[in-house]
């Protein structure tokens, strides 16, 4: 019950984070809403990434470490449930659940292409910055975007 109420607050969260960015893409456009985006999302990644790694006491966090805190920030501030579907010494994969993010941008009227780049912009560039602060030869990807709400993404912490 916890995940599902946080992933119905976080999607309020976001359809007034959305609406905003719907006003300041009609007054800037989209591409340059994308790139401010972007940089507060690196500029958070960055604080929640060291506010994390000071938590765990850490100076470098490996790779299986960092893809189970990955998970756990996920499914903890955002409700979004995920299963590892593939692991190794070079990559976690994991198949994320629901997603606020979608949701909330959906309800909204944005379509997928759109919801796309939003996310590959904020909340995917977040999460690369976050990880980087763990340990700068991680990686956090997106394998493969959600087709609906339904749906799932396939992301990834990789070793490089």
């Amino acid at each position: 019950m916890a995940t599902t109420d946080t992933l119905h607050g976080a999607t309020n969260a976001f359809t007034f984070f959305f609406a905003y960015l719907n006003g300041v893409t009609q007054e800037i456009g989209m591409e340059q809403a994308i790139i401010l985006d972007a940089q507060v999302s690196e500029m958070m990644g960055a604080a929640q990434g060291q506010a994390i790694r000071d938590q765990v006491g850490l100076d470098e966090i490996d790779l299986a470490t960092a893809a189970a805190l990955a998970n756990a920030s996920i499914e903890e501030g955002l409700g979004i449930v995920s299963e590892v579907i593939e692991k190794n010494a070079q990559q976690v994969v994991s198949r994320r659940g629901r997603c606020p993010v979608y949701e909330a941008a959906q309800m909204l009227g944005m379509d997928n292409e759109s919801i796309e780049a939003i996310c590959r912009a904020g909340a995917l560039r977040y999460m690369d910055t976050m990880v980087k602060q763990w340990n700068p030869n991680l990686s956090y990807r997106l394998k493969e975007f959600r087709s609906s709400a339904d749906g799932h993404c396939i992301e990834e912490v990789t070793l490089s």
